[in-house]
């Protein structure tokens, strides 16, 4: 995960920010998302915005699962790749101004 997060730190522009939170979550496998609710389970990053409200939905869903931290280990590294990948791209926007 470590490498993932020094590409999100990396990237220069929301186009790279996007492509690396998206390569991460294409690595997911479903059981890795089983924990939370059905509705919940979906993960589609393809843009900025996306970034985010993954992050806030998975948030909200976090609350509800039941399972052994063992299992929920990849959820929480997705966690951390989508927060990062948020407070890159508000870094970006900032510099933008």
């Amino acid at each position: 995960m470590e490498s993932w997060l020094r590409d999100i730190e990396g990237a220069r522009n929301e186009a790279e920010v996007v492509r690396h939170a998206r390569d991460y979550c294409a690595l997911l496998n479903p059981r890795d998302l089983a924990p939370l609710e059905t509705g919940i389970r979906h993960v589609r990053i393809e843009s900025g915005a996306d970034i985010a409200a993954t992050r806030e939905k998975l948030a909200r869903g976090w609350a509800g699962v039941r399972a052994h931290a063992e299992e929920l280990q990849n959820l929480r590294d997705l966690m951390i790749v989508l927060s990062r990948a948020a407070e890159r791209l508000a870094e970006l926007q900032a510099t933008s101004r």
